[in-house]
């Protein structure tokens, strides 16, 4: 097992990967933003914040392109975002203890899920499109109907709260990871756990996992600094990848394969910094600094990077900040936009 990364220099980047630029930086967001997410075609990055409301962005100028028929808003903070795979339907997952529904060209709220009795943290569709799997403070996974809204399951997931899942490519087993330190893995139609993955024996709650793109292996995020890269049929850690800072907020990392010729993971730093590494040799290929303060010079980040996503087809990046910074982030590499 891989137990830590060799590294290159602070702000340096290997000659493989295209140099990442800052490309907009979008303002309004009021509080924190705790999760931003690419449109399926590119065009649009969804905001979600702990002020409430959730932003849509044009990728191509930063500018905002919130549907101006209505505010898209939830009466507590909103802690995930998720896109349909048709990219016509926005999910969202609030601390007003409901997760909703709502359509990108309007912006107005189809459907409202209440069922959940402590935040609803996080929320993913399944590859088609008619689920929505959200996961809650309340130690449980529910799955919706996302045209009728009614709840088709609730499984008693953990003994903490449920703070991130992902779906396998064709739907079948989510995976879903919590506070508690375990990985668990559902099959979706009749909600059996498949198994249950105590990784460094559950010592540190686990903030984050996503699949890779091949869907043989899931990369797990843990408040002790480290991002492990986990077997999907042995369950064992094949890779370790440190070197940034992650002890205190649940920060989203994901994987990029449009940064060069090998694939990267990418995760933000409670420096308000951002990582790249190789997948395979887990060197730091790049990082984007931060900034003590907005005074300093500089493109990066003044506070925690909350989260990263990875643009689904050109070499492009976006981030979030936690306050004081507030504002999201488009990185491309030059001639990308």
């Amino acid at each position: 097992m891989a137990t830590g990364p060799d590294t290159a220099e602070p702000g340096s980047s290997s000659s493989e990967v295209p140099q990442l630029q800052l490309q907009s930086t979008c303002t309004g967001h009021k509080q924190a933003v705790s999760a931003v997410r690419f449109s399926p075609s590119g065009n649009l990055l969804a905001s979600a914040s702990a002020d409430k409301t959730l932003r849509l962005w044009r990728v191509a100028d930063g500018t905002a392109a919130d549907p101006s028929s209505t505010a898209m808003e939830h009466g507590g903070g909103i802690n995930d975002v998720a896109w349909n795979p048709q990219g016509n339907y926005l999910a969202t997952a609030s601390d007003d203890l409901t997760a909703r529904i709502w359509d990108v060209e309007s912006g107005k709220c189809l459907v409202t899920l209440a069922g959940h009795t402590n935040y609803v943290f996080c929320c993913r569709f399944n590859p088609v499109g008619h689920i929505l799997a959200t996961g809650s403070f309340d130690e449980t996974i529910r799955f919706w109907d996302v045209r009728s809204g009614r709840c088709l399951r609730e499984l008693p997931a953990h003994s903490d709260p449920v703070s991130s899942m992902d779906f396998t490519y064709d739907g079948t087993v989510l995976a879903s990871c919590s506070f508690d330190g375990l990985l668990r893995l559902w099959e979706t139609h009749n909600g059996h756990c498949l198994k249950t993955l105590a990784i460094d024996n559950g010592a540190s709650p686990l903030s984050h996992v996503c699949f890779s793109p091949n869907g043989q292996y899931m990369l797990q995020a843990s408040l002790s600094n480290k991002l492990q890269l986990v077997n999907f049929e042995s369950g064992k850690v094949a890779k370790t990848y440190n070197g940034h800072k992650n002890t205190k907020f649940c920060s989203m990392s994901t994987f990029t394969a449009t940064l060069g010729p090998r694939p990267c993971i990418a995760a933000g730093s409670e420096d308000g910094s951002i990582y790249f590494w190789d997948v395979n040799s887990r060197k730091v290929v790049q990082q984007l600094l931060g900034r003590a303060s907005s005074a300093d010079p500089g493109d990066g980040h003044c506070a925690a990077v909350l989260c990263v996503a990875a643009h689904p087809s050109r070499p492009m990046v976006a981030s979030a900040g936690h306050e004081p910074d507030c504002t999201v982030k488009i990185w491309s590499a030059t001639g990308a936009t």
